[in-house]
């Protein structure tokens, strides 16, 4: 089997709250702000951690070699039926049933034969060693798990299942009622005209050398309950979505722990949705390597009737540690719920939105690369303590609650402009927007970090948009914000302890923008500008700064206030 490239690491403790957008102390957002709803309720990164160890999601049967030991029985594979070398143990012929644990060494090729596993007392963990197995069906699946307690399909040389059904109940080259883990240290190629895999319950995919390969004309993985990966290098296409996990009540994920991950989905690459509202969903990336491709990419038409995301979650999505790269034509990172960036590296290519998040979208650490995208982020609030970001969008880099945004997303969640608001306490982020820079609906809060905006080079938006509400303001407290545009619709910070200057200057790229406030700070601009917005610590009030910019000269006035402003009447944003 030809390898593919994948990937996945390790997990990193985090800790998914709030109060963490406080950043170090000295740096906190002013009470009343986003950042300050934590309080005193949130808890320990352990405490965080708890219902998230992964004893609860991987078990020792997981990662049992049993390939050298002594197997309970043979199944031996020919032409048009299976033999099974204990009757005791199960019966033979076009269905050979498997009926009680054990381990069970399958070898052989066949076409239109298919085990059984019927372990009606669930006596026990049932393996299933595929060696050098190859089986073709047109009507039933190659292996029907229909009852047991676990089933470990234990892969030792190059193994091969096609099923070409056009249409069936049982619609998956391997179809099971239980739970069940694939392992070992061969490969598993999987061809499907429907679905790959189909699991009610449980699914693990375990094992540093283990390959797992499925094409599948419909969905790649779907689940009922859980999809998890610890190691293994695996390739999926599909023609709908790459792994799908439908829960009906309780919680239900997609884990990734370790491994290599390639997704190439019609649809989806991995969608976790909800089919009853008090069941809960997860998407975690804790390490490793993942490349999702969706809809055909980021540079394909998005299908306005059918989802083409790359992560999907209606509930929440958790980027902890590894590497990840997602072309989409649709969102690159969708989740209904909340979802935070904790780590690893992350590389986002949209036909939509890079990262769209119906509630809190809390960056706290990794470098997050959006390169391609309508709007970088679009949240209900977007609090930032940490880490790197960067991102490149066609219209807003940064929206929050809806900002001037009107398309219509019936999947998105309501949100009012009381409930929302930037913050940003510490980390780097740097935005290159063709619309507004930063627009939110709500309140710009900063107090720590360092915030870059080469916003529009048109009249019709700015390079920092706060709401226009009687509540809604644009504050600094600490940090360096440097935010350049257009001065037709420019706005400055307008509260805080930190000053802040708005100066009507032009440039071009290529031209450095320096302030002389003792700071050595220092940027060259990649496109034209006619306005300058500069905040740093180093500005004190009742002193004047120089600033240049290319050939152009001008100065911040701070003697007659905080806040100073070059515009004209004429020319202030609304």
């Amino acid at each position: 089997m030809k390898k593919r490239i994948m990937w996945i690491s390790s997990l990193t403790a985090f800790c998914f709250l709030l109060a963490s957008c406080a950043g170090p102390a000295g740096n906190k957002a002013p009470q009343g702000s986003l950042a300050s709803l934590g309080g005193g309720n949130a808890k320990t990164a352990k405490e965080q951690l708890e219902p998230l160890h992964w004893d609860g999601w991987f078990s020792d049967g997981d990662y049992r070699n049993v390939s050298d030991e002594r197997p309970n029985a043979e199944i031996s594979l020919e032409d048009n039926e299976g033999v099974i070398s204990d009757t005791t143990r199960g019966s033979s012929g076009s269905t050979v049933t498997v009926t009680s644990k054990g381990i069970y060494h399958i070898s052989g090729s066949a076409e239109d034969v298919t085990i059984v596993v019927n372990d009606t007392k669930k006596s026990g963990n049932v393996y299933l060693i595929l060696d050098g197995v190859e089986m073709r069906n047109v009507q039933k699946p190659c292996i029907f798990i229909e009852t047991a307690d676990k089933v470990i399909l234990q892969c030792v040389g190059e193994n091969r299942l096609e099923f070409s059904a056009a249409e069936e109940k049982t619609d998956g080259a391997i179809y099971a009622g239980s739970d069940v883990t694939i392992n070992g240290s061969g490969s598993l190629c999987i061809e499907s005209a429907l679905h790959g895999i189909v699991c009610k319950k449980d699914l693990r995919v375990t094992g540093e050398e283990l390959e797992l390969e499925i094409e599948a004309g419909r969905i790649g993985i779907k689940s009922e309950k859980s999809v998890c990966f610890d190691g293994a290098d695996s390739s999926i296409r599909s023609g709908h979505d790459g792994i799908q996990i439908s829960i009906e009540g309780g919680e239900g994920y997609f884990v990734q722990k370790s491994g290599k991950v390639r997704l190439t989905a019609g649809y989806d690459g991995i969608d976790v949705k909800k089919e009853k509202a008090e069941a809960k969903s997860r998407i975690v990336l804790a390490g490793g390597e993942m490349d999702v491709v969706s809809g055909g990419g980021a540079d394909c038409s998005r299908n306005a009737k059918q989802s083409q995301k790359g992560l999907k979650c209606d509930g929440e999505i958790w980027l902890m540690d590894g590497k990840f790269r997602i072309s989409s034509a649709d969102d690159a990172l969708y989740a209904n719920g909340n979802a935070e960036i904790a780590g690893g590296i992350t590389d986002l290519f949209s036909g939509d939105d890079g990262v769209r998040v119906g509630k809190l979208l809390l960056i706290t650490g990794g470098y997050l690369h959006v390169g391609k995208a309508y709007e970088g982020f679009e949240a209900g609030e977007v609090c930032v303590s940490g880490g790197e970001s960067r991102i490149t969008a066609s219209d807003d880099g940064i929206n929050v609650a809806g900002g001037n945004d009107a398309r219509a997303d019936s999947e998105t969640e309501e949100r009012t402009a009381g409930s929302s608001g930037f913050v940003m306490s510490g980390g780097k982020v740097y935005v290159d927007a063709q619309g507004d820079g930063v627009d939110s609906n709500g309140s710009i809060f900063v107090s720590g970090g360092l915030l870059i905006v080469e916003g529009p080079e048109n009249s019709l938006n700015a390079a920092l948009d706060k709401g226009d509400g009687t509540d809604c303001r644009a504050e600094i407290t600490g940090g360096t914000v440097l935010a350049i545009g257009s001065d037709g619709m420019a706005k400055n910070f307008d509260s805080g302890s930190q000053c802040s200057g708005l100066a009507v200057i032009s440039g071009d790229a290529g031209d450095r923008i320096d302030v002389e406030d003792g700071s050595g700070f220092t940027y060259c601009a990649t496109k034209s500008f006619s306005c300058v917005v500069y905040s740093a610590p180093t500005l004190k009030e009742g002193e004047k700064y120089q600033i240049t910019a290319g050939n152009h000269q001008t100065v911040l006035d701070f003697t007659s206030g905080r806040y100073f402003s070059d515009l004209t009447e004429k020319n202030k944003g609304n």
